[in-house]
């Protein structure tokens, strides 16, 4: 049973984070939420990326010159949906970039100075330089000189983050396997989804960069440019799908394309998986999903009988469900592997798992915690559910 209400979220209305469910979701349950992200360049400047096209070495003839297209299309595509979005968050860039504060690099960290070249820095008397194509625009963008390895360690970048809002951090830059690694765990542990490009990142030899990607791999979502280019695009695409009233849809992952608007509450029943797997029974329930984001539904009611024929509840979020059938869908499962709508095993999973009730408390009074399932009873003369007394 899903029930709707009048008033549609902005995309912005419902943190990422709440929709975590501990020992369940994944990274990549997550696609980009334009409201919620920031694109993070890191240390791609004149003075640390120079290429010499004559050399055949992987940092010369593969690795910088990719990073570089590659960030050169990232900027551009969160530039435009920064200028497409009608929210006033999200789709930041934040360069960062080494520099120190003191001419000598007095101020630079001890690492530093304990590697070379790297105990003298551009300073504000011989300023770094950025590459055409991928510098920050003036009092639009943002721009962090940095003297660590980690941008969180030498810059107030997480305090930054909190004030815009971000969630989601996306990052691009050099070196894999240095700065861009230091920089995706530290902002694992500070509570950020964190998506790592990895043929937008450059590192001096291939070993390296496939070091430091391993390294990412238990605190980012790796995924490739044109991936990250698809969940803008999409996003921004659904930017002009609005009700008739003129507010705004929530975005999903399935689909940004409207469908027909529903109100009121519905009961709606999914026809028996068909005898032969495929995808025909995971496109009706898109489209269904569909016609309920497109209604302002919020919560889907999942019900189960378990085996002492007592109805057991829970209201999940819609996007939830969508996240969950996306990724199934993405991963090619068919319908007898089990989908989140139709299959008894994943609707058990929800009801009976420890997740927020939120929703099914419906008299305050009853003093009933939302920590566990609530055992809950049909009321036939008003079709509602009720808690058990």
């Amino acid at each position: 049973m899903a029930s709707s209400q009048a008033k549609i979220s902005a995309p912005n209305d419902v943190s990422l984070r709440s929709l975590i469910k501990s020992g369940v979701s994944k990274r990549t349950d997550f696609p980009l939420r334009p409201s919620a992200m920031a694109l993070l360049v890191i240390d791609i400047q004149h003075e640390l990326t120079k290429i010499d096209e004559g050399s055949n070495a992987y940092k010369d003839a593969v690795s910088f010159p990719q990073m570089i297209t590659n960030t050169k299309r990232l900027v551009e595509a969160v530039r435009t949906n920064r200028c497409n979005q009608d929210w006033d968050q999200g789709s930041e860039i934040i360069f960062t970039y080494l520099e120190s504060l003191t001419e000598n690099s007095r101020d630079v960290s001890l690492d530093y100075k304990l590697s070379g070249p790297l105990a003298n820095l551009p300073s504000p008397v011989n300023p770094a330089t950025f590459i055409p194509g991928i510098a920050p625009i003036s009092g639009i963008e943002i721009s962090l000189p940095k003297t660590s390895c980690s941008v969180f360690q030498s810059t107030n970048l997480d305090y930054i983050l909190r004030n815009l809002n971000v969630e989601q951090l996306v990052v691009c830059g050099q070196l894999t396997d240095q700065c861009v690694e230091s920089a995706v765990r530290d902002a694992a542990d500070l509570g950020y989804l964190v998506t790592v490009i990895e043929d937008a990142c450059g590192a001096n030899s291939e070993d390296a960069h496939l070091k430091g990607l391993h390294g990412m791999k238990g605190f980012a979502r790796r995924v490739k440019t044109e991936q990250v280019l698809r969940e803008l695009s999409g996003a921004n695409n659904g930017a002009s799908a609005t009700k008739n009233d003129g507010r705004r849809l929530p975005r999903d992952p399935i689909d940004n394309t409207s469908s027909a608007i529903l109100t009121g509450s519905h009961v709606i029943s999914i026809p028996k998986p068909s005898e032969h797997p495929n995808n025909k029974d995971q496109g009706s329930q898109v489209a269904i999903l569909r016609s309920l984001r497109a209604a302002g539904v919020k919560f889907l009611r999942y019900a189960i009988v378990d085996a002492y024929n007592t109805i057991r509840c829970k209201a999940v979020p819609l996007p939830c469900t969508m996240q969950l059938l996306a990724s199934r869908t993405q991963r090619n499962s068919s319908a007898s592997s089990g989908t989140p709508l139709d299959n008894p095993t994943s609707i058990a999973e929800v009801c009976f798992a420890g997740l927020p009730t939120h929703a099914d408390v419906l008299v305050p009074s009853s003093n009933l915690s939302a920590r566990n399932v609530l055992t809950l009873k049909p009321d036939l003369e008003s079709l509602r559910v009720l808690p058990y007394a």
